[in-house]
């Protein structure tokens, strides 16, 4: 009986092992920009903030959330809001856990937001 549960111990922290590991090597393999544009002319100054965030798809959901792994010592993931009021969706097709991706999110001066998902090859970190 001792054999036996010892043996289902070692195989329950082998497989946590693997699963941790692939999440943290997601999370290395990800990447998070984020940027600020002002443009100012004669009567108005337009504030445009660009976030760029490029990792593995977490979860997904059609029409209402997605999130990616995004970098860092510990394993997270951003979560992006799909079905907002004020906010335009380009989503890549046929997307699932465990693609690669590219998430641009661009809010313009007036709180409008353009998500835009697409494809990307995993690229392995050296």
């Amino acid at each position: 009986m001792k054999t036996i549960l010892t043996g289902v111990c070692v195989m329950a922290l082998s497989l946590g092992g693997a699963f941790a590991q692939e999440k943290s090597t997601a999370a290395k393999s990800s990447k998070e920009t984020q940027h600020s544009t002002k443009t100012m002319t004669s009567n108005k100054t337009m504030k445009t903030e660009t976030e760029v965030v490029s990792g593995k798809v977490d979860s997904y959901e059609p029409g209402k959330s997605l999130s990616v792994t995004v970098p860092g010592k510990i394993v997270k993931t951003k979560s992006f809001d799909l079905n907002s009021k004020d906010e335009t969706v380009h989503m890549a097709s046929n997307l699932k856990k465990g693609d690669w991706v590219t998430v641009r999110e661009k809010t313009d001066n007036n709180g409008h937001k353009t998500v835009t998902v697409t494809r990307t090859k995993h690229k392995a970190t050296p």
